[in-house]
């Protein structure tokens, strides 16, 4: 299930009670119409015929995150990243980037794509191109990062760009662990990962120690050791000597020494219970996941060339850029979505009808609660 598949759904009901709205699928644009300098329509082609749509256009077409031709815009602005896995379905390829420079639209922060810490690798298939994303929330109950040789070298709860920077400098393979109390406040996801074959539960410490290859007092110190940092943090949140993330002091020397140290810790356990301990595991590594970059655009969504505004021609999502400067915060992307979704959709209308009493911006709350019943 796609994460936007609530706010598909909800237009797929909206298009079923209205013929104000019409959904094509298995279709590919490939080109904008202008009548001048104007943007009104735009071509696509389905079941090998060409189709033509007139009126205002609003991109929403995703980044380029999984776009790695020769020619594309990762090797163009990126090349870096182009061993990396990806999270992206293969639609991103920047269709909408690369229509709107086209036409002279002017893009920004193209060279910004973000590294993602948690991708999960199935061990079945660990050089798919397209991997699963390890949710925040799983670091957030305490999970713990550890390289190949059982260690911590992270602060888990640093920024994506920070964890992804750490692990670079770190030993592959790298192992996200969740203990029995983290497993359990997130068990959907723990048990749908392990479903999927990216998440694996071992019965014991000791059994994962095992199957990693390390000595089972590697594991038991680790833990210890964060569990030390934890207790110290709870008596003296500041006591500590190493500098840390957002600020202040850590006791934690695994991150503190990193720049970044711990500061936030939950479901804790002590190096004495690792041995018996109950552990949900994933094989992680970094991914490409989200491009800040793309088409330059106003408040109101409207593409723009070096001249100004292009009349009928707007973005919204993670195809326009410049919305979250170098590095996106988790969880506003479908925030983007739905408030660039919304002012684009309003503007396009004002700009097609005109303003005042000719138009409303959308239906009513009492009209679409009808509509999709």
């Amino acid at each position: 299930m796609t994460i936007t598949y609530a706010l598909i759904q909800m237009l797929e009901k909206v298009a079923e009670k209205t013929d104000r709205a019409r959904i094509i699928t298995k279709a590919e644009v490939f080109k904008l119409i202008l009548n001048g300098k104007a943007v009104v329509g735009c071509e696509y082609r389905k079941a090998g015929a060409v189709h033509k749509e007139f009126g205002p256009v609003i991109f929403a077409s995703g980044g380029f995150g999984a776009d790695f031709g020769s020619d594309s815009l990762l090797a163009q602005y990126r090349p870096d990243l182009l061993h990396l896995p990806t999270t992206n379905g293969e639609h991103c390829t920047g269709d909408a980037i690369k229509m709107g420079e086209a036409i002279g639209a002017t893009t920004t922060d193209l060279e910004w794509v973000q590294v993602h810490p948690t991708g999960l690798v199935k061990p079945d298939d660990p050089d798919a191109k397209v991997k699963f994303l390890a949710a925040e929330a799983l670091r957030g109950v305490g999970g713990l990062v550890l390289d190949a040789n059982g260690k911590r070298f992270a602060n888990e709860l640093g920024r994506r760009d920070y964890v992804t920077g750490e692990m670079w400098k770190s030993k592959p393979p790298f192992r996200l662990c969740l203990n029995k109390a983290a497993a359990d406040e997130i068990i959907w996801h723990a048990k749908h990962y392990t479903g999927r074959g990216v998440m694996k539960f071992y019965e014991s410490g000791a059994a994962l120690a095992k199957d990693m290859g390390v000595p089972l007092q590697t594991l038991v110190d680790t833990h210890q050791a964060h569990y030390d940092a934890a207790k110290k943090t709870e008596k003296d949140p500041d006591g500590g000597k190493w500098p840390a993330y957002p600020s202040g002091k850590s006791w934690d020397e695994a991150s503190g020494k990193t720049g970044s140290g711990k500061k936030f810790y939950h479901n804790v356990i002590d190096g004495s219970k690792v041995a018996t301990e109950p552990f949900y595991v994933a094989i992680i590594t970094p991914v490409i996941h989200y491009c800040m970059g793309g088409l330059e655009c106003t408040v109101l969504g409207e593409c723009i060339t070096k001249a100004g505004v292009i009349p009928g021609l707007y973005v919204a999502g993670e195809a326009a850029g410049g919305i979250h400067g170098n590095n996106r915060l988790g969880g506003n992307s479908l925030l983007d979505c739905v408030v660039f979704g919304r002012v684009s959709g309003k503007a396009a209308v004002k700009y097609t009808f005109g303003a005042g009493d000719k138009f409303r911006l959308c239906p009513t709350p009492l009209e679409l609660k009808e509509l999709v019943k």
